[in-house]
């Protein structure tokens, strides 16, 4: 450790005491006289102890701990009881440690045993002054309280003597004697006034430094502090972060309807008339509002809570009048000062630890919501912490759920030391268990991974899951530090491969589909050229027959046969070919009747019923123009057609088709080219119809090119609806409800071009 990093700043405490390395002073103090240096922690408490047993005024010292001086196995032991015993001197002294890596556990138990104050090395000049002050005040605290323990101790020697002078003086006249016990009343009320009060202080002080939830602690706080001094009503008012605005934390017996107000008359009296309404060092006699009323005077005593030049808040006490206000001023003052500094050591602490757990939950939260695994890995190959995503790596079933808190104490205690569940002794260990395998590691994977360059490793390999399935990863590993001093810990983040893969499978599939379509058009284009000629010659062949001919009928089966072809050619190219629809303002409704009427032939012949439901565009409400629609006529005509025809072909005999029209207000569509959900107003159009399903394929397949589940079809027809329907911005969907197959098309509301103009006219105007 560089001899730099513990340097102390000036100016140095007369009376420091200094307990380090032998070669830690730093060559800037010299040989001063003006600090004591001890290497050994021990010898330095029994020097401690012999000036304390001297007939000498105390003297105060501050004593600054370097980290190496506890340094080794059982450190912090050593330490907590080192503090212990200092608290035991007559001496006022304050501990402070100067340290590097400690984690906030160790400082925590350390500030329960005694210790001042923990400084991060290298020490900067503004906390080490703020550090100065901080002991100054903290120091003048403990004189106050020695001073009070000194008049205890000559309020018992006055009794001691007034006993004697009593026992003495026998014969005095009664006056002599009633003076006598009224001075001795005097004295105990002032010495029963002074344990009471070391006796709230105490109380105080125990109760906010061991309780886990203030909202009680507080309001007895206020409540017997208000009783103490005679208040009529107490309040904490403190800060929800530095720079934000104040408010009540706890109140007693202060039912405020209006406590904005009072907390800007609070600030605005203290910050702008501090030489009027200052009693004392920090303490301000206020007004609860700034109002000239009869009688009305400075009734509140305001004690602002500060800690290290930062206001945590005020401490108020109202009184039913100034008179009362006054008289609790002079009685209580330096016990009121004292439980200022008090609340706001405490208060800065409490708010110091809410934030290191604020932190830990959050990182905790993190760690478990991320979707990659991580784990990290002692050097000896055990998992310190695992992550959801690693322990359902791991096992193929959910994690079980725990609090965020929960996750906080396991991580850097080591999984197998505390189990949080009876399960988690069941879960398996990623190295111990050889459970990863990494593809350009052989041989033994924990060494290899730690002696990486600076203990990083990125590469692809396999976690073998207990069911024996073999998940495909990509690992990534790097070095922190762990607890103790040398000690790291291995991070493994691996990602899970299987979605990145399976996209991949899916963009291959894809691009052969892609080029299965384009083949089609070449083939398609080859295949229309031939059949042209043929039917030609056959048309050639039926004119040169004598129209009785028997042999006139093979030439209608072979041109019946060249059409069927050529039929499914049209429907391929017409699939390939990309498609922009031709808009202009349609009448849905209208179209819908003339696609229901071209098909009731096939439902006729097949005794299949047709139902058209929709408002009437006839009538006044909601009136003709309430179906009028921008969009490709003749091309959702198809879609109609289509859909209809397959509805028919389905359903069994006696059964009924429908079609449906509906306006929405609100159509939730998919962009198919960000995949970002929007919303729109516009069309739905149902076909239903009560036949067997969609088969084995299930509605994902149906709009697949070449699927279909028909005897004699392309598998085309619903493949160009879907382009269609997208073409217009839309979306077609397929599902079961009950016993009927649904297929829903979703068209957005798209104005003409001229009304388009025309609102946008309207908006600027």
């Amino acid at each position: 450790m560089e001899k730099t990093l513990f340097s102390l700043p000036s100016p140095l405490p007369e009376g420091a005491v200094l307990i380090g390395p032998a070669s830690w002073p730093t060559p800037e103090l010299g040989n001063s006289a003006s600090f004591f240096h001890f290497t050994d922690p021990e010898k330095a408490l029994q020097w401690l102890i012999q000036s304390s047993l001297q007939n000498q005024p105390p003297i105060s010292r501050l004593i600054f701990l370097h980290q190496d001086a506890f340094a080794g196995e059982g450190g912090g032991d050593r330490l907590c009881l080192w503090l212990e015993n200092l608290t035991g001197l007559n001496q006022p002294c304050l501990p402070i440690l100067l340290h590097a890596d400690l984690s906030a556990n160790h400082l925590v138990r350390f500030f329960r045993v005694g210790l001042f104050d923990a400084m991060w090395v290298p020490l900067e000049r503004p906390a080490w002054v703020n550090m100065l002050i901080r002991a100054e005040k903290k120091l003048e605290y403990r004189h106050q309280s020695r001073l009070i323990l000194e008049n205890t101790g000559e309020t018992r020697e006055t009794l001691l003597n007034l006993r004697r002078k009593i026992e003495n003086d026998t014969a005095r006249t009664t006056s002599e004697l009633l003076h006598s016990q009224e001075s001795l009343q005097a004295a105990n009320q002032q010495l029963a006034a002074a344990m009471d009060e070391l006796s709230l202080l105490y109380r105080f002080g125990r109760q906010l430094s061991t309780a886990r939830n203030w909202d009680a602690v507080l309001r007895g706080l206020l409540k017997s502090l208000g009783d103490f001094v005679g208040s009529g009503g107490a309040a904490l008012v403190l800060r929800s972060a530095q720079g934000g605005s104040y408010s009540p934390r706890q109140t007693w017996q202060w039912e405020e309807s209006s406590w904005d107000k009072v907390l800007v008359n609070l600030q605005d009296q203290v910050n702008d008339a501090m030489a009027e309404t200052m009693m004392a060092p920090g303490v301000f006699s206020i007004s609860p509002d700034q109002e000239n009323k009869p009688g009305a005077g400075p009734r509140i005593i305001a004690l602002p809570l500060e800690h290290q030049e930062i206001r945590l808040g005020f401490l108020l006490l109202l009184f039913g009048t100034p008179a009362e206000r006054d008289s609790a001023s002079n009685k209580f003052l330096p016990f009121l000062q004292t439980i200022q500094v008090m609340l706001s050591e405490e208060i800065a602490s409490a708010q110091m630890l809410d934030r290191i757990r604020y932190i830990g939950k959050f990182n905790a939260q993190v760690l478990e919501t991320v979707k990659s695994a991580i784990w990290v890995i002692d050097e000896n190959g055990h998992t310190i912490y695992c992550n959801r995503a690693g322990q359902e790596l791991l096992t193929g079933q959910a994690a079980p759920s725990e609090p965020s808190e929960e996750f906080l104490f396991q991580i850097g205690r080591g999984r197998l030391e505390k189990p949080a569940s009876p399960d988690r002794d069941e879960l398996p260990e990623l190295f111990l268990d050889a459970l990863l395998q990494l593809d350009e590691v052989e041989g033994l994977l924990l060494p290899t991974l730690r002696k990486a360059s600076a203990g990083i490793f990125r590469g692809e390999g396999a976690v073998l899951r207990s069911d024996g399935r073999r998940i495909p990863v990509l690992a990534q590993t790097t070095l922190m530090a762990g607890r103790g001093q040398g000690v790291n810990w291995l991070v493994v983040v691996c990602e899970d491969l299987r979605d990145s893969r399976k996209l991949e499978i899916q963009r291959l599939r894809a691009d052969q589909l892609e080029g299965l379509v384009e083949m089609s058009a070449t083939l398609a284009h080859e295949i229309r050229n031939p059949l042209m000629g043929l039917s030609a010659q056959a048309e050639l062949l039926a004119e040169q027959l004598p129209p009785q001919d028997k042999r006139s009928r093979y030439i209608e089966v072979i041109t019946g046969e060249v059409d069927r072809i050529n039929e499914t050619i049209t429907r391929m190219l017409n699939f390939v070919r990309p498609y922009e629809p031709s808009r202009s303002t349609v009448c849905v409704a209208r179209l819908a009747m003339d696609s229901v009427e071209l098909v009731r032939p096939r439902a006729d012949e097949k005794s299949v019923g047709l139902v058209l439901d929709f408002d009437d565009p006839t009538t006044d409400s909601p009136g003709a123009g309430h179906w009028e629609f921008d969009i490709d006529g003749g091309q959702i005509k198809q879609v109609l057609l289509n859909l209809m025809i397959n509805a028919i072909d389905a359903a069994p005999a006696g059964s009924v088709v429908s079609l449906s029209l509906r306006r929405c207000e609100n159509l939730h569509l998919v962009d198919t080219f960000s995949g970002t959900q929007t919303s729109s107003g516009g069309l739905m159009l149902l076909v239903t119809d009560q036949g067997t399903g969609f088969g084995e394929g299930g509605p994902g397949k149906i709009f697949r090119p070449f699927y279909t589940t028909k005897s004699s079809g392309t598998g085309l027809g619903l493949s160009i609806c879907q382009k269609i329907v997208r073409a217009h911005g839309g979306e077609i969907r397929a599902e079961r409800q009950q016993n009927q197959t649904v297929f829903q098309v979703l068209l957005p509301q798209v104005l003409p071009e001229g009304e388009v103009i025309q609102k946008s006219q309207k908006e600027q105007a």
